[in-house]
């Protein structure tokens, strides 16, 4: 495998989440989702309505994704390092929405199961890419 590989990879996954986060958290700010994600889902969490988990998806995922895929452009040792930390971050966003979203007979959805699957690839990719810088 060419050198370059895994790192393009890397920055294609980064802002790919980096897009899809901050899209999806815009929409949950501004209530363009409110047909598919009912207020009766925040039932006993913190949040009266999805302005605060969008923000957190806005600035927290897609930030940190976002800011992965340009520090991962700039130097492929600490790009690779802010890849597995954005990551991560993913990976904790959806397991924290799987474990408020799944009761009462609610199921994992193939969107959860993909981000996830792209979280990992973030993590992966991003020690690769950082191992061999």
């Amino acid at each position: 495998m060419t050198p370059g590989v895994p790192r393009a990879a890397l920055v294609l996954v980064d802002a790919f989440v980096a897009l899809a986060a901050v899209g999806g958290g815009l929409a949950l700010v501004f209530g363009m989702e409110a047909a598919r994600f009912p207020l009766s889902w925040l039932d006993g969490t913190p949040f009266p309505d999805y302005t605060i988990p969008g923000l957190i998806l806005t600035v927290v995922v897609g930030g940190s994704a976002a800011a992965a895929t340009v520090v991962t452009l700039r130097g492929a040792h600490q790009g690779g390092r802010a890849s597995v930390v954005a990551g991560a971050i993913l990976v904790a966003w959806i397991v924290g929405e799987i474990l408020v979203f799944t009761g009462d007979g609610e199921v994992i959805s193939p969107t959860e199961v993909f981000f996830t699957g792209a979280g990992i690839a973030m993590i992966a990719l991003g020690a690769l890419v950082a191992r061999r810088a």
